[in-house]
């Protein structure tokens, strides 16, 4: 495809070769693909529980491997906290009470970050005594959420203070830091932690991670290794007309945007680990309650590592076309353990072998509660069979009954609580980008500057980001998860002390 001089520069600029932004431009033309539901992945039909012997087992091999394998904490950090106040901004506007400024100012006293923000409102406002009035709370929220006093909205979640303690109240950043000294610590007494933040506030995110790490941890024998990246340049994509062609700003600008948390794909794969575990960064509950969080996260990892040595040791032998093997084993082994059933015909070692040797993923799943998002479940894939994947509501036909009815009875929710093997049995580190589903975007409705346009999200980090690994879904429970979507959810039982 022939491009305009200018848009030629853009895409050079940011490393967008010519066959990727021609995907680009189709994949608008044939819009957000629609998935076709087999079932719901239920207990038992894709997704496992583990009894209390296991959950021992899993914990003691996870605690004893541990100190041999180099760790990763994979935390994407780059959400504003606009979400978060959204009832607050629209009260502000409208200046008409609504539940959450109501629950606010009610329990303001109650929030993390109270202590810290009331003495800086006293000396802009020293007349304000008493936050009593409409006039009084719109001067609060003004001091809180306006760009010209501390801009809360605009802040990324990471930085915003979310739990109260005695001596220090902690920001989201910290409280992932501390969570990872109780599964994290690598071998040389490591903790690995990578987090991918807006590039706007990069140097905020290590200014802050080095100032708690000097204040907490100055003498102690860990070695923190906190590192940050952006979403890059070359999984950008381009912004559109309603009628497919390159959209061009009031300057003649073509418009470029981030591409989704699926462009992390290409973050997570620049880290050289063993064993990586992935959660966002809004996702930690109180040090008060976190024995469950740490506790699975163990069965987990030791989960993984024991299907992934079983695996190795399945590649090793087919690699070595051991005489040893028993294939019959190994299907067996795929289907009590992905449900993965392979025709007898095509049970052969070559196929095994590809089947194997592919990263894998022990993803956590908790019992449905309402919660807006993706969730497990059986899809059918080009060749009609059925694969486990996880899947947001966009991707389904909304006009088909039958697609809406399996969606929505749905069991379990995907709460990114994930474990990662990325490398291979050899220790070689997987191309995780030779294992996405290229063709599961989202394309979406934006604006630029008042004007509609299309915008094209990459396949999602867990959705099609992850599509063809090793997929293990296991139930854990409700207290593992505790993100903030809203301010309010910081006075939640498991975000106080």
């Amino acid at each position: 495809m022939r491009l305009e001089r200018k848009l030629k520069q853009e895409i050079d600029k940011r490393g967008i070769s010519n066959e990727k932004l021609t995907r680009q431009l189709i994949a608008f033309v044939k819009g957000t693909p629609i998935i076709e539901l087999d079932r719901i992945a239920g207990i038992s039909d894709g997704i496992m529980t583990i009894n209390s012997i296991e959950r021992s087992q899993f914990m003691n091999i996870y605690n004893i491997k541990q100190q041999d394998l180099v760790i990763y904490k994979f935390t994407p950090a780059s959400g504003l906290a606009s979400r978060m106040f959204k009832g607050l901004c629209e009260f502000y506007h409208s200046k008409i009470n609504n539940a959450m400024s109501q629950y606010f100012f009610n329990n303001l006293h109650k929030f993390p970050f109270y202590k810290d923000i009331i003495i800086g409102f006293h000396k802009v406002y020293p007349k304000i005594k008493k936050l009593d009035s409409l006039a009084n709370k719109m001067a609060f929220l003004n001091f809180l959420l306006s760009t010209d006093n501390l801009n809360y909205q605009n802040t990324p979640k990471g930085l915003i203070k979310f739990h109260q303690y005695d001596i220090d109240n902690k920001t989201a950043l910290e409280e992932q830091i501390d969570e990872s000294l109780h599964y994290c610590i690598s071998k040389d007494q490591t903790v690995n932690i990578h987090f991918t933040v807006s590039p706007n506030f990069i140097d905020a995110f290590k200014q802050a991670t080095k100032d708690y790490i000097e204040t907490n941890y100055d003498n102690s024998n860990i070695t923190f290794n906190i590192t940050f990246s952006i979403q890059k340049a070359n999984t950008d994509t381009i912004a559109v007309n309603y009628d497919n062609t390159p959209f061009k700003d009031e300057n003649g600008n073509y418009v470029f945007r981030a591409g989704g948390h699926g462009a992390l794909i290409e973050n997570l794969n620049d880290l050289d680990a063993d064993l990586v575990f992935i959660k966002n960064i809004d996702n930690v509950s109180h040090q008060n309650h976190m024995e469950e969080t740490i506790k699975y996260k163990q069965i987990l990892a030791g989960k993984l590592l024991s299907l992934q040595d079983q695996i190795h040791n399945y590649l090793k032998h087919l690699k070595e076309d051991s005489e040893n093997l028993n294939l019959q084993q190994i299907q067996f082994f795929l289907i009590e353990n992905f449900f993965i059933n392979i025709p007898e015909q095509e049970c052969t070692k070559e196929n095994l072998y590809i089947l194997l040797n592919r990263p894998i993923r022990v993803c956590g799943m908790i019992k449905n509660q309402g919660d807006a998002g993706g969730g497990p479940f059986w899809v059918k894939n080009n060749e009609g069979e059925a694969t486990l994947q996880i899947i947001e509501g966009a991707q389904i036909d909304k006009e088909n009954k039958e697609q809406l009815e399996i969606f929505h009875q749905s069991t379990h929710f995907n709460p990114v609580d994930i474990v990662c093997g990325i490398k291979d049995f050899e220790g070689n580190k997987f191309d995780l980008t030779k294992f996405i589903d290229h063709d599961a975007v989202f394309v979406t409705d934006k604006s630029v500057n008042g004007k509609p346009v299309k915008g094209l999200e990459l396949p999602g980090l867990w959705n099609g980001g992850m599509a063809e690994w090793l997929t293990i879904f296991v139930e854990v429970p409700i207290e593992t998860f505790n993100p903030v979507k809203t301010v309010t959810d910081l006075l939640s039982p498991m975000h106080q002390a």
